[in-house]
């Protein structure tokens, strides 16, 4: 899951002033230009703006912060953790051959509107996504990103079998299907709300059936939500009200925090954490480690399709001084793609930082001297890597210390994001924040195939696709498991990338906020949020 670039942003009075007429009373202590509320508005100081509020059709994580407020899916996760619980569906079976999946739904929900949930509402929003034919489907500017890459080659229909039976057909089995429904993206808007704004105006109108109902959206500004009085889980949420307020700068964001214009903010500077910890009026929570950051070599680059090359710039980093010296003690070192609290893991040899054995490397691959390339580093801060420009400049010079002559380049995230699908990257940071608690989230996504003109699916070994593919037919998670470790050890040892850090996520807030627990994809659920 991937965030937009942050910017600097100074909120203005009148922008309040249209919260308060919009949202209600809000009690506001001090000045009348300030933001902090009364305990009945929990307000979310976010690091950047959604693009829409309809994630069928995003990948866009800011959007997914919001959306978890507004919608329900069939499945899931866990409060803090990744296993599976019931949420629309109150229970499930799968057919002995995988292809059939059977969902018993939940009764006596409505949608905000007050259309009916049951399978034929389900059904409605299953068909939107998969047939670009349906009037409902095409959003200018969007597409159905998660669809794709989790259901669409599985998916045949969706029955409905009684007003609260529903089936998932497939045209072959899907393992990871249950995790996948897991994910935002597959939340269930009103098909009534959807036939009257259309599938152009929904994201701006979003209707779904979970613990908060959408009030306004000022863009780049802030988001307003009322709590959902017919909510299904009873005694939630236990607050009446959540603003999420768009503060894209790390600094200014800590700043509201310190000032009582937010009660938690998500994505602080590092030393801001170390502050926060000594301050009287705030804790610290976290998210768990459920990301990895690392760099990518472009393996259509003729440089880097030199193993002795990928191999040398590995043992050049010192990986363990850079987390020591930039995480703020909330990093580990990672030795793969997968976080350590996933299954499917190989538990490969760590790369050890060995600049000797990094230079007869780059002789052997007629180098002596070493080489000068651009290597790309990422412009925002990431769970993964909270200081981009910092962490870059410390694997060039550990690189530069061998030799090689790493000229650092950045541009603005969007662009990045982009040209990563390109050649124009020899090398570059990127990473990921898991979606689910299924290891073809990591590994299916990272290695789908080979792609001669896209640096991130420039690794071509049809060995590893073969056996990531056979895993998400497998029935068996222990079969499974064993071949998304096979496959893992092959990438590691063609040294394919070079990880770099694994991290948790601090979450900042006021000292009487309760119940806030950090969520390892990183879309807390606030119905359980009270202020005391």
């Amino acid at each position: 899951m991937i965030k937009p670039p942050r910017r600097t942003r100074h909120p203005v009075t009148a922008v309040v002033i249209a919260v308060m007429l919009v949202a209600g009373a809000i009690v506001v202590p001090g000045s009348v230009t300030g933001w902090a509320a009364g305990p009945t508005t929990f307000i979310w100081g976010k690091a950047g703006d959604a693009d829409t509020l309809d994630n069928q059709v995003s990948s866009n994580g800011e959007t997914s912060e919001v959306t978890t407020q507004i919608f329900n899916l069939l499945v899931r996760a866990k409060p803090g953790r990744t296993e599976i619980e019931p949420d629309l569906a109150t229970s499930w079976s799968v057919s002995p051959d995988g292809l059939v999946w059977t969902f018993t739904l939940r009764r006596g929900v409505t949608f905000h509107d007050g259309t009916p949930w049951n399978a034929e509402a389900a059904k409605f929003n299953f068909d939107r996504m998969a047939d670009e034919k349906n009037p409902y489907h095409a959003v200018k500017g969007f597409d159905y990103e998660y669809w794709g890459d989790f259901m669409a080659d599985s998916f045949k229909e969706a029955r409905a079998v009684d007003p609260y039976t529903l089936q998932l057909v497939l045209k072959k089995p899907n393992a990871p299907l249950l995790y996948n429904l897991s994910i935002i993206a597959f939340q269930f808007n009103s098909p009534a709300a959807l036939k009257k704004y259309g599938a152009q105006g929904f994201g701006q109108h979003p209707v779904g059936t979970g613990p908060y109902k959408f009030v306004e959206w000022v863009r780049d500004d802030h988001i307003t939500l009322v709590a959902n009085p017919s909510y299904f889980r009873k005694g939630l949420p236990k607050t009446q009200r959540v603003i999420m307020r768009v503060i894209k700068d790390n600094a200014a964001r800590f700043l509201a925090l310190k000032a009582g214009e937010v009660h938690a903010i998500e994505l602080p500077n590092t030393d801001d954490v170390k502050a926060a910890q000594s301050d009287p009026n705030l804790k610290v929570g976290f998210r768990p480690p459920f990301n990895t950051g690392w760099v990518r070599f472009n393996m259509n680059n003729t440089l880097f399709k030199d193993k002795r090359i990928r191999e040398a710039v590995a043992l050049a980093i010192n990986r363990k001084a850079i987390v020591q010296g930039l995480y703020a003690g909330f990093g580990e070192v990672a030795n793969e793609h997968m976080p350590p609290t996933m299954w499917g893991r190989a538990n490969v040899k760590p790369i050890p930082y060995d600049p000797d054995r990094a230079k007869k490397l780059l002789a052997e691959a007629m180098y002596p001297n070493g080489f000068s390339f651009d290597f790309w580093y990422i412009p925002v801060s990431r769970p993964y890597f909270p200081s981009g420009k910092e962490i870059g400049t410390a694997i060039a010079s550990d690189l530069g210390k061998i030799g090689i002559r790493a000229r650092l380049q950045t541009e603005d995230w969007a662009a990045y994001l982009k040209d990563r699908k390109t050649n124009k990257f020899p090398m570059f940071m990127i990473g990921w924040i898991g979606d689910n608690g299924d290891p073809d989230d990591w590994l299916g996504f990272f290695f789908p195939k080979y792609d001669p003109e896209n640096a991130y699916l420039s690794y071509n070994n049809p060995a590893v696709f073969d056996l990531i593919n056979k895993a998400k037919v497998t029935t068996s998670q222990a079969e499974r498991a064993k071949m998304y470790a096979q496959a893992e050890a092959m990438v590691m040892a063609d040294y394919r990338d070079v990880p770099i850090a694994h991290a948790k996520v601090p979450i900042l807030m006021r000292k009487n906020v309760e119940g806030l627990v950090g969520q390892p994809d990183a879309n807390e659920y606030m119905e359980t949020v009270e202020l005391k």
